[in-house]
C-alpha cells in the first residue's frame, strides 16, 4: 500500500515517470514528463540511459516507476510500493537492490510469470519469497542506484499468476484510472522537469 508518509515525501519533488507500456499511463492524464520504453529490463535500463544523455543538467529529477505486475499475495488493482528488488534471469539466478523504508519485493524476469511460463512448482516457491513480479523494476532501480538518482516504484497488481494473461489488457484499463488519480493529487504541490 501506499501511505501519506510516502505521498508527502514526493511532493515538491521534480518528477519524472517511467513506464514500460502506454495502456498503463497517459501523458495527457498525468501532471509529470512520462517515459515509455517498452517492457522488458533492457528496454527500460536502455530508455533510462537515453533520457539522462539526453536531459538538461542542473535539476534533482527523482525517477517514478509505475506499471503493472502480478502477485499471488495482493488483490488486482491494488497499487503498492516497492523497496526491494529483485533481478531474475530466465534461469532464476538473481541478484537484489534494497532501499530503506518499508514496502514490496519485486522479482523482475524476463517473461511474465504465470503457470504458463515457469512450472506450477516454480511459481508456487517463487510467490512464497517475493511479492511482486514484473519485468522492469530491476533495471530502474538498477540505473538509479549507480547514477545516484532518487528512486521510487509503484505497481499494480495485474493478475494472480494464474495464467490468465489474457486479460491483462483489459485490467490495465482500471490500473490506469487509480494510477492517474494517485498521480494528479501528488502532482498538487509537485514540480517537474
Amino acid at each position: 500500500m501506499i501511505d501519506n508518509q510516502l505521498l508527502n515525501g514526493l511532493r515538491g519533488r521534480e518528477l519524472v515517470l517511467f513506464v514500460a507500456d502506454k495502456d498503463e499511463i497517459s501523458q495527457d492524464e498525468v501532471p509529470f514528463p512520462v517515459v515509455y520504453t517498452g517492457m522488458g529490463k533492457m528496454r527500460m535500463f536502455s530508455g533510462l540511459l537515453k533520457w539522462y544523455e539526453c536531459r538538461a543538467s542542473g535539476g534533482n529529477p527523482t525517477v517514478l516507476n509505475i506499471g503493472s505486475a502480478g502477485s499471488a499475495r495482493f488483490p488486482i488493482g491494488e497499487i503498492l510500493n516497492c523497496n526491494c528488488f529483485v533481478n531474475g534471469g530466465s534461469e532464476l539466478i538473481y541478484d537484489k537492490i534494497e532501499l530503506p523504508g518499508e514496502g514490496c519485493s519485486v522479482f523482475s524476469g524476463d517473461y511474465f510469470m504465470s503457470t504458463q511460463t515457469f512450472s506450477s512448482e516454480q511459481v508456487k516457491a517463487l510467490s512464497r519469497q517475493y511479492d511482486l513480479f514484473d519485468m522492469e523494476a530491476y533495471a530502474a532501480a538498477q540505473f538509479c542506484h549507480l547514477h545516484e538518482i532518487p528512486f521510487y516504484c509503484f505497481k499494480a497488481v495485474s493478475d494472480n499468476l494464474d495464467g490468465s494473461l489474457k486479460d491483462w489488457r483489459n485490467i490495465l484499463g482500471d490500473i490506469r484510472g487509480k494510477f492517474t488519480s494517485l498521480l494528479k493529487e501528488l502532482g498538487r504541490s509537485s514540480s517537474y522537469v
